[in-house]
């Protein structure tokens, strides 16, 4: 809750002066598609990613009459070292060089995007808007 939720709110209260000063700036924040489905093994953090979303859309809202944006990467299940040595190598998780080559394309293509949300990553992100968002929760959480 600290790290995802506190330090996000407090760092950008603290550089948004700043950030607002200059012509054009971006808040980029990092939210996941366990925000949109949520990992029952997981579940605060799982609730800080929802956190981190609502946190965007609203903060969005708020300064849109600005020169800042707000940018949501929402990524997928992505081979990191997270939660250890074992999601590097898991064939379950996004290679961590497609979705970075994926999210820059995205950004280089997409100037006025709001969300970043890539391919492997949207089934979760629209699972609401397409009406299985239950059925994508139980087939995840067996």
């Amino acid at each position: 809750m600290t790290t995802n939720i506190l330090a996000l709110i407090r760092l950008t209260a603290a550089l948004l002066p700043l950030l607002q000063n200059q012509p054009h700036s971006a808040i980029f924040t990092v939210s996941s598609g366990l925000a949109f489905v949520p990992n029952a093994a997981t579940p605060t953090y799982s609730a800080t990613k929802a956190a981190i979303h609502s946190y965007s859309v609203s903060l969005r809202h708020q300064i849109k009459s600005t020169t800042t944006e707000v940018i949501e990467i929402i990524p997928p299940y992505v081979q990191t070292q997270l939660t250890g040595e074992r999601q590097m190598i898991d064939p379950r998780a996004m290679p961590l060089g497609e979705f970075i080559t994926e999210v820059m394309d995205i950004l280089a293509n997409h100037p006025t995007v709001e969300e970043v949300v890539v391919e492997r990553c949207k089934p979760l992100r629209f699972a609401a808007k397409n009406g299985n968002a239950d059925m994508m929760f139980q087939t995840r959480n067996p």
